[in-house]
């Protein structure tokens, strides 16, 4: 029985071991997916043209915890990073999802936000990756029972757009 066990954990350790590649990209692997190329990143305050004056902070402060928290790499001032990454705010729009039968008001409501951004390598001055009209959206209830405020909506937009942001910075190696 205990040569059974002992032989049934020797195949499943070869079985993990052979089922890893070296690349993460290219599977199941115990690497990380992020380069160790970069060390730091710059992240300056969201240009921001729309009417909307607070989400150009407010997107720069999540983006920031959203690489110090989930990266190895570490946010710093643009002359002592390896990297920039630069934010456009494009367009902040709210989109009705459905209305009250009763009173014709808005039961759902999307806060969508559309940016451009790059990343870019200070040291070759060479562009990472850049994205054109990238979006998120996010979703609150204004109507009765839940009454949840604008704030609610543009909260969950930011948290999706700085995690999507992450990811394709993640990707982009």
């Amino acid at each position: 029985m205990i040569r059974l066990m002992l032989f049934s954990a020797c195949v499943l350790g070869l079985a993990i071991t052979a089922g890893c590649h070296d690349d993460p990209t290219k599977g199941w692997s115990t690497k990380s997916i992020f380069t160790n190329e970069v060390k730091t990143v710059a992240v300056p305050i969201a240009t921001n043209t729309t009417q909307n004056r607070q989400i150009g902070f407010m997107l720069t402060d999540a983006v920031i915890k959203e690489i110090e928290s989930r990266t190895p790499w570490k946010v710093t001032y643009a002359s002592r990073a390896d990297t920039v990454l630069n934010m456009t705010i494009k367009d902040v729009a709210l989109q009705t999802i459905s209305l009250s039968d009763v009173t014709g008001l808005n039961e759902e409501v999307i806060v969508s936000l559309t940016i451009d951004f790059d990343w870019e390598d200070l040291e070759t001055n060479q562009t990472i990756f850049a994205r054109q009209e990238f979006s998120a959206g996010g979703l609150f209830v204004p109507s009765q029972p839940s009454g949840e405020t604008l704030q609610v909506g543009e909260f969950q937009v930011i948290q999706q757009m700085a995690t999507d942001i992450v990811d394709e910075m993640a990707g982009s190696w």
